[in-house]
């Protein structure tokens, strides 16, 4: 094998995983990010119990599709 080929796998291994990470922080960066900002406005502590556990569905929901994702960055 001459230089270049090698140079050419290595390299492409290399930009393969910066994409995945970069997708991986994307898809972490939408599904996390919302609910830490909206957590500082005045209004996030007169919630009634049922707005309550409408948001811990929520997070529930948004922890099963990260984890779906994971998956499927895995396959």
């Amino acid at each position: 094998m001459n230089i270049e080929r090698i140079l050419n796998m290595v390299i492409s291994q290399v930009m393969r995983r910066l994409v995945n990470k970069g997708i991986g922080a994307g898809i972490s960066a939408v599904t996390k990010g919302r609910g830490a900002e909206q957590q500082d406005t005045p209004q996030a502590n007169n919630n009634t119990p049922a707005d309550l556990e409408q948001q811990q569905a929520a997070k529930l929901m948004a922890k099963r599709a990260r984890q779906a994702a994971k998956i499927g960055r895995r396959l």
